[in-house]
């Protein structure tokens, strides 16, 4: 067994028998705790985005927080990562990924929450969490603050750098363009955004953000009314491979089954970060006027994301672009547009989203890991962290794809599990915070109903 299959396979086992039953038992937990509150806040969460309050002490505002955690989630994951995910656990992965947004949203919401709850302002005045904080010092659990910080490191290294910048090279070097050549451009832009901090970051995406999500997705939804017919059987295909139970021996899950859903949620969780903790290192940063607020506005960024997966693995499945031969990662994707659009224009239409999302999730991750190395080392050291990240952009486009999404994944679930202990641990706190706040919102509203009777 060679090193790469050795990755592959603790990868697999370590998913199945500890991030999935992790993901689980704390989703369900929270989800009944807090009332299905991915759900029942949703509405609020869009309406979060536009509320101003000159009093709420933060860097930038609730929508350049969320535009940063899009950036993050808005990645490679969702194009490549798709295609991976179909050919590695055949079409019935992407139902597992649902699930696994389904529980990691509510997930998501306590990371946050308590992210904003234990944030620390530093000299210069900016606002810093996320799960080491909240290890350390809601948890008292310094070393479970330290060892996350070294995974979020290596995390930025591999999700947030390689795997990014080796996706969108795989099909530019199919068009002839050098790989290293493309990676040092990106590097220099990517520089030019990420050493102005996280300001510059959120207001970028603020901007990229959106544009690549319409483009994207207005093609995807093209394609997908040009093949209407082979949606209901899509879904139907979807289903079965995520439910096949036929395979079953002596009482235990057929193996279609058992990788369908590790890759699921392997994929979901990269596509979404939803529980990686990223997302509260992100919005730790942003304007608030009370944690659960925080909490519930992160709640549509999972949903966004996953409509961009299910759009990407329809599109793969209904022009039987995942079944074609010798097709791997972005470039399976780019047939697949190509063939719906029948032009090339499709192709040239993913790279280019391609290109903003990995540009977009890079600078994301780059503030996370600038923020991790902080916290080990101390405050305004990132600099140092920001110049080696940039640099090691065209490093990316050396390393063979399958060695990168392996390591990426392993640093994704190293993350989890160490963020999942500190949710565990302080569920009561975001329990308690959650029905405090609802609680006071249905006194303010009852007062402000009956102030408008008697008026």
């Amino acid at each position: 067994m060679d090193f790469k299959t050795f990755l592959q396979v603790f990868n697999h086992n370590f998913t199945l028998f500890i991030i999935f039953p992790a993901i689980i038992a704390v989703g369900v937990y929270l989800t009944i705790k807090l009332g299905v509150a991915q759900i029942t806040q949703l509405k609020k969460s869009f309406a979060c985005l536009n509320k101003k309050n000159t009093q709420e002490e933060g860097n930038i505002s609730r929508f350049e927080a969320l535009s940063a955690v899009l950036a993050g989630n808005f990645g490679t994951g969702n194009i490549s990562g798709m295609a991976i995910a179909i050919a590695t656990g055949g079409p019935g992965s992407l139902v597992w990924m649902w699930i696994m947004v389904f529980f990691g949203a509510i997930i998501q919401y306590a990371s946050c929450l308590l992210g904003v709850c234990y944030r620390n302002k530093t000299k210069n005045n900016e606002y810093v969490g996320g799960p080491m904080y909240y290890l350390r010092d809601g948890l008292g659990k310094k070393g479970l603050g330290i060892l996350f910080s070294i995974f979020t490191l290596f995390g930025a290294v591999t999700v947030g750098n390689f795997a990014q910048i080796n996706s969108v090279v795989l099909p530019l070097e199919k068009m002839g363009f050098d790989p290293f050549m493309c990676g040092l451009v990106i590097a220099v832009f990517v520089g030019i955004v990420i050493l102005g901090g996280i300001q510059r970051i959120a207001h970028c995406a603020s901007y990229i953000v959106p544009f690549k999500a319409l483009v994207y997705l207005g093609t995807a939804f093209y394609i997908l009314a040009h093949y209407y017919d082979q949606i209901l059987p899509a879904f139907h295909l979807l289903f079965h491979e995520a439910f096949d139970f036929s395979s079953f021996a002596g009482g235990v899950v057929g193996a279609g089954v058992l990788k369908a859903i590790t890759t699921g949620f392997d994929r979901g969780l990269f596509a979404t970060d939803a529980g990686t903790g990223i997302v509260p290192i992100l919005q730790a940063s942003a304007r608030s006027e009370h944690p659960v607020v925080d909490g519930i506005a992160t709640l549509v960024a999972p949903v966004m994301v996953m409509i961009v997966c299910t759009m990407t693995g329809l599109v793969l499945i209904v022009t039987g672009a995942w079944q074609e031969s010798g097709l791997q990662s972005t470039n399976m994707v780019t047939f697949a547009f190509s063939k719906g659009l029948n032009s090339p224009i499709g192709g040239y239409i993913v790279i280019g989203a391609l290109i903003l999302f990995a540009y977009t999730t890079i600078l994301a991750w780059s503030y996370c890991g600038e923020k991790a190395l902080e916290f080990l080392i101390g405050e305004n050291k990132g600099l140092w962290f920001r110049i080696l990240y940039i640099l090691l952009i065209p490093v990316g486009t050396f390393v063979h794809v399958d060695m990168i999404w392996v390591l990426a994944d392993i640093a994704i679930t190293l993350m989890v599990v160490t963020n999942l202990i500190g949710i565990a641990g302080l569920s009561k706190i975001v329990i308690e915070s959650s029905r405090s706040y609802q609680e006071q919102n249905i006194a303010s509203d009852n007062t402000d109903n009956i102030h408008a009777k008697i008026a």
